[in-house]
């Protein structure tokens, strides 16, 4: 047994495949392969020479291909297959959890090679695709510049370079963004012993631009009669939010604690190889039935420990048949981040590692809740037949799954949870402006 330390193998320069290109020409531009070639990275020559004294051996009959469970892993390692030259049988060891469990089942359920062959296609066309256009865009963008006098190297890439200029363009909308003062006018209403606030508005107009213009409002409202002029509820049920992948979950993070993305990683990658969750770069937000599963040993592990006792018993027992969490026919490479059957001492894990590993477990947790349902209510009042004002609140009716989650990582607006017990066309002299 032995790896890969990452990309083993890289696709060529454009001077292995002539060397008159070594030398930065537009005349020279696009260089297009007709065929594209491998070699081993310089840095990584001595671990190629372990791997291929390992394939070539006599005794050597099959080769277990190990790598991670997706694109790049199956890049990989048949990359490095194929440079060595042997052309022995290999099976696919498949896994996205680090548990000795997950491994034994792994091995005892080898897939054959032919079954992931197409995420290897994959990968090279991608590699392919980043070789075209960066060594021909940063070829091509250096010379023009060199023209102007900047004699420097540009790198662009498939990838960096749409997704700099994304940035250079809200950065130019931050510099340019020119503040303006505004002006809010709130006011309070009392019926019988309640109050409720209301926010001015006309038409779509929600701000005044000066602060006499405010004051001039201001001054017609106080101490004036007032009416309710409209009363709109409506009911909206929420389903619990769907399993964590990579970018929700550091989106999330980075919401509540600020965590950057690659801070995120570094802290999920840790956990993944200490075995407490799944594979943590995944892009989907399903688990297989097989993953499901194995739900209740995971919950009923959890359910001991003092940070989540508290959400024992589940309302919902199993989510085997909901395809809201459940569905393999959405689950490529990798299912959605869990955590597994290997219970961390929660105290001991660093302050980030706790954090995310309990945003993903109550997310778990969650998904065995029920819906939860908020009415919505929408108030206008009327304050001297002539200036209206907007009143929003919601009134939980069902807790569900916010009992787990509302204190973690819900996004929802903060509105008040009540509003007045107030019916359209209210007499004009029960509401009074405060």
């Amino acid at each position: 047994m032995t790896w890969a330390v990452g990309h083993v193998c890289e696709l060529v320069p454009p001077e292995e495949y002539d060397p008159s290109l070594k030398k930065w020409s537009l005349d020279t531009l696009p260089i297009l392969p007709e065929k594209f070639r491998h070699r081993v990275s310089p840095s990584k020559a001595k671990q190629f020479q372990v791997i291929k004294s390992l394939l070539m051996r006599p005794d050597i009959k099959e080769i277990v291909h190990a790598g991670d469970a997706g694109r790049e892993g199956e890049y990989i390692v048949r990359i490095a297959v194929q440079l060595v030259g042997v052309n022995k049988p290999m099976k696919r060891l498949w896994i996205s959890s680090l548990t000795p469990k997950a491994v034994e089942q792994g091995f005892m359920n080898l897939k054959g090679e032919e079954d992931t062959r197409s995420l290897y296609y994959e990968a090279v066309s991608r590699s392919c695709a980043d070789w075209l256009v960066g060594m021909n865009g940063s070829r091509v963008y250096s010379l023009l510049f060199q023209r102007r006098g900047i004699r420097e190297v540009f790198s662009t890439g498939r990838v960096q370079s749409p997704t700099l200029a994304l940035i250079v363009a809200r950065e130019k909308e931050i510099q340019n963004f020119k503040p303006e003062p505004f002006w809010e006018l709130k006011a309070k209403f009392l019926i019988n012993d309640t109050v409720y606030e209301g926010t001015w508005f006309r038409e779509e107009q929600t701000r005044f631009a000066s602060r006499d213009e405010a004051e001039s409002v201001k001054r017609n409202c106080e101490n004036k009669l007032a009416s309710v002029n409209e009363i709109e509820r409506e009911r909206k049920e929420f389903q619990p939010p769907q399993l964590f992948n990579l970018s929700s979950l550091q989106a999330v993070a980075n919401q509540i604690y600020k965590y950057s993305p690659q801070n995120c990683l570094n802290a999920l990658q840790q956990l993944y190889l200490e075995g407490y969750i799944s594979y943590p770069r995944s892009d989907s937000a399903y688990v297989t039935p097989e993953e499901a599963r194995q739900f209740p040993e995971i919950l009923s592990k959890l359910s001991r420990q003092e940070s989540f006792k508290d959400f024992f018993p589940l309302p919902i027992q199993s989510i085997a048949n909901n395809k809201r969490f459940v569905n393999a026919a959405i689950v490529s490479d990798h299912y959605a981040i869990i955590p597994t059957e290997v219970i961390p001492q929660i105290g001991r894990l660093k302050p980030e590692e706790r954090n995310l590993y309990e945003l993903i477990v109550k997310r778990l947790i969650a998904a065995h809740y029920d819906k939860a349902i908020i009415d919505y209510s929408r108030l206008i009042t009327v304050v001297g037949d002539q200036e209206t004002f907007l009143t929003k609140g919601r009134l939980i009716v069902q807790e569900g799954w916010r009992k787990v989650l509302y204190d973690s990582d819900s996004q929802e607006e903060s509105e008040p949870d009540v509003l007045p017990p107030l019916e359209q066309g209210e007499p004009l002299h029960s509401i009074r402006v405060i």
